[in-house]
C-alpha cells in the first residue's frame, strides 16, 4: 500500500515539474491589442513557437483578422510573421475567419517558426 502511495506522490510531482518548466521557459508578451494566453514550443527539424493569443478589436472599425498579420518580434529585434499551417507542430489548429466588430475578443492560434528554442520577445498583429 505505502509503494503505491509513494508511486502516487513521486508521479505528481513529475508532472507539476514538467508543466512549471514548460510554462516559464519562453517569455513571450502581448503588444498593442493582443495577449498572450499560452505559449508552447515545439522543437523539430524546425522550432515553432506555438501561442494562442486574445486579439482585442480596439480599432474603430471592424476587421477580418488574418494570422499572417500576427508578428513575433525578438529581443534582437528579428521579426518571425505568423501562420496556423505548414507544419506538424501546427496540425488541428483552425482559427475564425469571421469578422470582429469593433471592441470585441478573440482567441487565436499563431505558430512562428523559430531558429531557437530559446526565445524572448513579443507578440503584435499589424493590420
Amino acid at each position: 500500500m505505502w509503494k503505491r502511495t509513494l508511486l502516487v506522490l513521486a508521479l505528481a510531482l513529475a508532472v507539476g515539474v514538467c508543466r512549471t518548466s514548460a510554462l516559464a521557459a519562453p517569455a513571450l508578451t502581448g503588444a498593442g491589442d493582443v495577449r498572450v494566453l499560452i505559449v508552447r514550443l515545439m522543437p523539430g527539424i524546425q522550432t515553432y513557437a506555438v501561442a494562442t493569443v486574445e486579439l482585442t478589436n480596439e480599432g474603430s472599425r471592424d476587421f477580418t483578422p488574418d494570422v499572417s498579420r500576427f508578428f513575433l518580434t525578438a529581443s534582437n529585434n528579428e521579426r518571425y510573421q505568423g501562420t496556423d499551417s505548414g507544419s506538424s507542430a501546427l496540425i488541428g489548429v483552425s482559427n475564425a475567419h469571421r469578422m470582429l466588430k469593433r471592441g470585441d475578443k478573440r482567441d487565436y492560434t499563431v505558430g512562428f517558426r523559430i531558429p531557437d528554442p530559446v526565445i524572448t520577445g513579443t507578440i503584435s498583429y499589424e493590420p
